[in-house]
């Protein structure tokens, strides 16, 4: 049987380390101002997106096999792309409303409804560069969590539906 809560929280924080790692290297690699702290929100979205699809998907249904790893951690590793410009759009823009009023380019930036479109034409530049990335990892992570938390419990990976 899968721990409820300390599953989800293991895969949020093993996936919330991949975010940090390709945050990190957008950070360090991104030209011009505002991207210093990329790697927070990159690793925050994935930690959320971990957590929630790994809660959603594996502990409330009790699921053990690898391929629900593997789906699971693959659509985290494609969602978590949208909600980190989302999230970098909403610091954009109270950073702009309520710390510095200063604009971007002279323009203010996105509100967080305009964010929304906004980030999935951003998660889609993303997806392109990084995807090959953090969708397999997030993949891997999570057949990994369930062939380990299988074999430690006894419990079988894929139940055989063949009659």
């Amino acid at each position: 049987m899968i721990k409820p809560g300390s599953s989800s929280l293991h895969f949020a924080a093993c996936f919330a380390l991949v975010g940090l790692a390709v945050g990190g290297y957008v950070s360090w690699s991104a030209i011009g101002d505002g991207w210093e702290f990329f790697f927070v929100y990159s690793s925050t979205a994935a930690f959320v997106t971990g957590f929630g699809l790994w809660r959603w998907r594996v502990e409330r249904r009790q699921t053990a096999g690898c391929r629900a790893g593997l789906f699971t951690g693959a659509l985290a590793g494609l969602l978590s792309h949208l909600l980190c410009w989302w999230l970098f759009i909403l610091g954009a823009w109270l950073d702009h409303s309520w710390l510095t009023s200063g604009a971007s380019q002279g323009e203010p930036p996105m509100n967080p409804l305009q964010g929304i479109i906004g980030a999935i034409v951003f998660s889609l530049f993303s997806l392109a560069l990084f995807g090959w990335l953090t969708i397999p990892a997030g993949a891997l992570i999570g057949c990994w969590m369930l062939r380990t938390a299988g074999s430690r419990s006894g419990i079988v990976s894929e139940p055989d539906v063949r009659q």
